[in-house]
């Protein structure tokens, strides 16, 4: 390692770096008092359970005993998971805290081994940046890995960000800047342990060449987008990302689409994706709205074939309403019988005329 003159600089660094494990110790300590604290509730409640089983015994409580032993098989299962929270709290926490020349000499490995180490005052914030990355042929540029110093005492959550210094991110994921990195946030695998556990140590050197690593290496088996997939096109309905020889064009909204999420109109044959597509009211065959027409008649949505074939249903209706109906044949049938016997001056039967003696004359 090179020499170097104190930086004041760094120096403060250190000291804020050395302030935040420290409370981040404290923090996992705490941890560890509440999980004593639940294996001792425990504890008291066995030894309660002990005299109160003590007492059924002695006195012949029968229905009593099978209670407790109820109790007794629920505290059985609930020992053992109270003493590994607390053998894993102990693991995770430490009572002392790297020293304040240790830290800072971390920081000057950092710095020569990266050359750009830079702190923001304002932001309390320690980055690095990498070299253009390229994986597998795929060009991803530099990154910016970002650790926020203040955040270097929570127990909780991520103190460190990844940023994209030159963003070539995956088509179909704008967020995705790597293929481990969505958002900002890495995802380690399994180098995850080993960078909380280099930043709860305060060895700053190795979490930036770990998280390095990580962004330097592929693993086909974890990523947010493969790389198979980084140049694809995604599917403006279900977002799948797909090659360029496996994309279809909507002449409607004109976006890419997915084979899942097109198909085509049946009467034109054009490429159309399934939200564009209508349905004939007549034929229900899926037409885009460039072959869909409104009939002038009754103002329903059908193909332009059907149209031209006068195949709408308000066409039979149509024929129906025009012709006549039974009981109105009959009433046309009867006046014509009507009016043609007024037309006709002698009637076909004549009623009787009465004469002198009883005789009755037909006319």
């Amino acid at each position: 390692m090179k020499q170097h003159p104190v930086d004041r600089l760094l120096l403060r660094l250190a000291c804020r770096i050395q302030n935040e494990l420290l409370k981040l110790n404290l923090s996992r300590i705490e941890v560890v008092e509440r999980a004593i604290g639940a294996v001792l509730d425990l504890t008291g409640r066995l030894k309660a359970l002990q005299r109160r089983m003590a007492l059924c015994r002695s006195r012949g409580w029968i229905g009593g005993l099978a209670l407790l032993m109820e109790e007794a098989e629920q505290l059985a299962r609930d020992v053992p998971y109270a003493a590994t929270d607390l053998d894993r709290a102990r693991q995770a926490a430490t009572w002392t805290s790297p020293s304040l020349r240790d830290i800072y000499l971390d920081l000057q490995q950092a710095e020569d081994e990266f050359g750009d180490l830079a702190y923001d005052l304002k932001e309390q914030t320690l980055s690095v940046t990498t070299e253009a990355i390229r994986l597998e042929g795929v060009y991803l540029g530099p990154f910016e890995i970002r650790l926020d110093v203040r955040r270097l005492g929570e127990a909780r959550g991520t103190p460190y960000t990844i940023e994209a210094l030159d963003p070539h991110p995956a088509s179909s994921n704008e967020a995705v800047t790597h293929p481990h990195v969505s958002n900002g946030g890495l995802c380690a695998g399994d180098g995850g342990a080993a960078i909380q556990a280099a930043l709860a140590a305060g060895r700053i050197f190795d979490f930036f060449s770990l998280v390095q690593a990580v962004l330097t290496n592929y693993n086909p088996q974890s990523p947010y987008v493969s790389l198979d997939e980084w140049s694809g096109i995604a599917c403006h309905e279900c977002g799948y990302s797909v090659s360029q020889d496996d994309v279809y064009w909507c002449a409607i909204c004109e976006n890419d689409f997915c084979q899942d999420c097109s198909s085509y109109c049946s009467r034109c044959n054009e490429t159309v994706c399934r939200t564009c597509l209508e349905t004939c009211s007549v034929c229900e065959e899926s037409v885009c709205p460039g072959c869909l027409d409104t009939c002038p008649r009754c103002g329903r949505e059908l193909c332009r074939t059907c149209l031209e074939e006068d195949q709408c249903p308000c066409h039979e209706e149509q024929e129906k309403d025009d012709e006549p109906d039974t009981d109105e044949r009959a009433a046309e049938g009867g006046r014509e019988n009507s009016q043609a016997g007024e037309r006709n001056p002698i009637q076909a039967v004549a009623d009787p005329v009465r004469i002198e003696g009883g005789a009755t004359l037909e006319a």
